[in-house]
């Protein structure tokens, strides 16, 4: 008897919670929307509002990909610059090289 009592107590819990899950999952599921039955005015105010968003997210990716070719020239200019000065820097100083050389040269056989 008690075992009868026990798997009833245990197929109705089952049942409750399987049940309330189901209308948790109902009740939280996102809607659906109907849009067979909406009014022509319903439908382009739907449509503007999805061509805003794409013209948004265009405009969005045009500005974020001048700004990487904006910072990628001005890096570019800044590695140029500083590629011209350690070259003017080493020519400087083989410049020197060479006249002090030459200088020691001259008094070797002055």
């Amino acid at each position: 008897m008690k075992n009868i009592n026990l798997k009833n107590i245990a197929i109705s819990s089952l049942i409750a919670v399987s049940t309330c899950f189901a209308m948790v999952g109902t009740a939280t599921a996102a809607p659906q929307t109907d849009s067979h039955h909406l009014t022509q005015k319903q439908k382009n105010e739907i449509a503007a509002k999805q061509e805003a968003k794409h013209k948004a997210e265009l405009k969005a990716k045009q500005v974020a990909k001048q700004k990487a070719a904006l910072k990628a020239k001005q890096v570019a200019k800044q590695k140029a610059i500083l590629k011209a000065k350690q070259e003017a820097k080493q020519k400087a100083a083989l410049k020197a090289k060479h006249k002090d050389d030459k200088f020691q040269e001259d008094r070797k056989h002055s």
